[in-house]
């Protein structure tokens, strides 16, 4: 019982860290290259500003992905994957590959077959 208790803390642990919608959709387009703000919240529908604001703050407190804030005028802020950001990316690339086949195997179901009845003749 301790052994699998170990192992729910550590799946646990695990969705502390990469857990939700978005933070794997996330740490996928910052390991591409996408790694300023706007370009992000272009790039991934159906996130708000302020989700995304949220989660990159989660990420980084967590240690998986660093800001570094460049002095210029405008201020540029971009993300890049911590060394512990970049051992999750073999998570996250599964994760993908995973959505990617389900895709491709997703079948349109058959339209069900209603017996109509004549309700006036």
């Amino acid at each position: 019982m301790t052994q699998q208790k170990s192992h729910t803390n550590a799946l646990s642990y695990c969705m502390d860290m990469i857990g939700g919608k978005w933070k794997p959709v996330i740490l996928f387009h910052v390991s591409k290259g996408i790694n300023r703000f706007n370009k992000l919240f272009n790039e991934i529908e159906g996130i708000n500003r302020q989700m995304l604001s949220k989660q990159l703050k989660e990420l980084e407190k967590s240690g998986v992905l660093e800001r570094t804030l460049f002095s210029e005028i405008p201020p540029r802020v971009e993300y890049t994957l911590t060394p512990l950001g970049k051992s999750l990316m073999t998570v996250v690339q599964a994760m993908n590959r995973w959505g990617q086949k389900q895709q491709q195997e997703v079948k349109v179901p058959k339209k069900m077959e209603t017996k109509q009845v004549t309700l006036f003749e």
